[in-house]
């Protein structure tokens, strides 16, 4: 899990960050949803042509590529289109979320991003999502 705390003079300045990470996550998001297009594409052709030479040889196809679980990652030898299509669905899925609890966070932020006071805002940010947010009023 990665943390990063980074400061901020108003909440205008960190709803203006959030609204750049938005930006940055929107376009990643339409980056990998064009690419699992292309993927599903290739896995339909793949499945028909496996189908194909089933019926011409009456043999099974080549197996799914193989895949070593080492603990703390999984690696994948020649992953099929199928297999490439799940990981790139997770990555999806990671996006989005990230996206909505940031959507949420601004949300909530944003009756605040109208009040003018002396302060720094301290925020711990754990996997790129603001999970903390302190408040420190000038004098303080």
């Amino acid at each position: 899990m990665s943390a990063v705390v980074r400061e901020f003079a108003t909440f205008s300045e960190l709803l203006k960050s959030i609204d750049e990470e938005l930006t940055t996550l929107k376009q990643q998001l339409a980056e990998y949803l064009r690419k699992l297009e292309d993927i599903r594409t290739k896995s339909e052709q793949e499945k028909k042509l496996k189908e194909l030479l089933k019926t011409l040889t009456g043999e099974e196809a080549s197996p799914k590529g193989k895949v070593a679980d080492l603990k703390v990652v999984k690696l994948y030898i020649n992953p099929d289109a199928e297999q490439e299509a799940a990981v790139m669905g997770e990555i999806i899925d990671r996006i989005n979320k990230a996206v909505q609890s940031l959507q949420n966070i601004r949300k909530a932020l944003e009756p605040l991003s109208s009040v003018e006071v002396e302060a720094k805002i301290v925020v711990v940010y754990k996997e790129g999502i603001p999970s903390t947010i302190m408040l420190k009023l000038a004098g303080s």
